[in-house]
C-alpha cells in the first residue's frame, strides 16, 4: 500500500486538531465582536459587517464542530492501524 492511501484513512494529528479548534474559536470570536459594530455603522458598510459576521461564525462553528468530533470519538476496540511489521505479514 502507498503511503498517500494508508494517510487517508487517518485522522489528522492531536496538534492539528488542536490548532483548528482553537481558530474556529477565534472565528467565533470574531463574529461576536463585529455586533457593536453593527449598531454603529449604516448603509452598505453594515451589510459587508452582517456578511463576514456570518461567514467567521458558520466557519468557525463548523472547524469547533468537527475538530470536537473527530477528538471525543475513539476508535472501537480492535480496530487501532496495524504497525508496519503486521503489515508485511498480511501482505
Amino acid at each position: 500500500m502507498s503511503e498517500d492511501k494508508k494517510k487517508q484513512g487517518e485522522s489528522p494529528a492531536p496538534v492539528t486538531l488542536f490548532l483548528r479548534l482553537a481558530g474556529g474559536g477565534y472565528l467565533v470570536w470574531l463574529a461576536f465582536q463585529l455586533v457593536p459594530e453593527l449598531l454603529i455603522s449604516s448603509g452598505s458598510r453594515n451589510i459587508i459587517q452582517l456578511v463576514f459576521m456570518t461567514l467567521f461564525f458558520i466557519t468557525g462553528s463548523a472547524l469547533i464542530i468537527w475538530s470536537l468530533k473527530k477528538i471525543l470519538i475513539k476508535r472501537p476496540a480492535g480496530t487501532e492501524p496495524l504497525g508496519e511489521d503486521e503489515q508485511e505479514h498480511i501482505e
